[in-house]
């Protein structure tokens, strides 16, 4: 009833009352001890949950999964982050160019470049607003592309090395499988497979455009490619989600009848999570593994499907190999997930300036 009032709510409400009022109940219930009337905790959690779904434009069934996840003294932060868009930023294709020769076409270009981790220098943030990168010539001729950075981890998770067979098992549009290319310095394969014959073409084009050489595009439904396909050093599943993470860049997502969509999501999060898996080689003399991750920041799509493969495959978590990122959770609300659920990575928009991301690394034992 809640949500339709949401949506149906045609009163025009000054941004900064709302966030007066936000402001001032996460500050009661925050302080709630000190406070001498009897009004329930509980009233004003309601209270506070109601003005951010009509504040922001939320369904309350997803208020209720971010208040169950965000630290009370995030909630104002997080949810102003949602609004403002994350920084654009680029994949320099050191396939395509020298990193000396580019370099200075950056600066001109209003791009800064990024040092902060070994694969993150071939990273840039777009500092001016009014490029169109559709149109230049460097962009066209493949020389960088658009790459959210939050997308990068998964790859610098696997940690790609020369002359492996690597399987992306949802890889469109493209921007992970040709990152594992790149860094694999066109050497080995990479199958690059997506079950949307639609969004084939996109890959392929990414694929010329950014010169890689040892991918081969495949179009099977992931969650039985393993019997299409096996043996492969790693494996990287960029599930399907509910996108909880991206909502700056979706705003319908707020809206979403989220417990339908939990449950349509996680079903294939566990059916591709499985494959992906089964698909990975293990031998004595080299371990396989696998990467998992989501834009979402839901448990139910994160730790949970981990919890899933953990128990249902002879797999192990492992360190992601990424220095920052907050730890997955080792608990949540009545579960207790395996002990090495904090190696799990999470990023959230307000703490970490990214999209909402999950990133969780497999080895496969015996």
């Amino acid at each position: 009833m809640f949500d339709k009032l949401v949506q149906n709510n045609k009163k025009i409400r000054k941004k900064n009352t709302f966030n007066r009022r936000i402001t001032h109940l996460i500050s009661i219930i925050q302080n709630y001890q000190y406070i001498e009337w009897k009004t329930s905790k509980k009233y004003y959690l309601d209270l506070l949950k109601k003005e951010i779904c009509l504040s922001y434009n939320y369904s309350i069934d997803l208020v209720e999964k971010f208040f169950n996840i965000i630290p009370m003294e995030e909630i104002d932060e997080f949810f102003k982050s949602n609004e403002t868009p994350r920084p654009l930023t680029i994949r320099i294709n050191s396939i395509r160019n020298g990193e000396e020769n580019f370099q200075n076409n950056l600066r001109n270009m209003g791009i800064q470049k990024i040092f902060e981790e070994k694969l993150l220098n071939f990273a840039g943030i777009i500092k001016r607003k009014n490029i169109r990168l559709g149109k230049n010539p460097e962009f066209l001729a493949g020389y960088f592309t658009l790459q959210g950075l939050s997308s990068f981890f998964s790859v610098i998770a696997l940690d790609p090395q020369k002359g492996e067979r690597i399987l992306e098992i949802a890889a469109a549009p493209g921007g992970k499988a040709t990152f594992i290319s790149q860094i694999m310095e066109n050497t080995g394969i990479c199958i690059a497979n997506d079950k949307n014959k639609s969004r084939l073409n996109s890959l392929v084009s990414t694929i010329h455009r950014l010169g890689i050489e040892n991918s081969i595009v495949t179009n099977f439904d992931g969650s039985f490619f393993h019997y299409k396909m096996k043996g492969f050093d790693r494996v990287l599943l960029d599930a399907p989600c509910t996108g909880t993470g991206i909502i700056s860049h979706d705003e319908r997502i707020k809206l979403h009848k989220i417990n339908s969509a939990i449950l349509i999501n996680t079903t294939l999060q566990k059916r591709l999570l499985i494959s992906a898996i089964d698909s990975c080689k293990i031998n004595q003399e080299k371990k396989g593994y696998i990467v998992y991750s989501t834009c979402s920041i839901l448990i139910e799509e994160n730790e949970s499907i981990i919890q899933y493969a953990v128990e249902k495959r002879n797999v192990k978590i492992v360190k992601t190999g990424l220095s920052f990122g907050i730890p997955g959770f080792v608990k949540y609300k009545n579960e207790i997930f395996n002990k090495k659920m904090h190696f799990c990575r999470r990023f959230y928009p307000h703490i970490h300036n990214v999209d909402g991301f999950f990133v969780c690394k497999l080895e496969k034992n015996k």
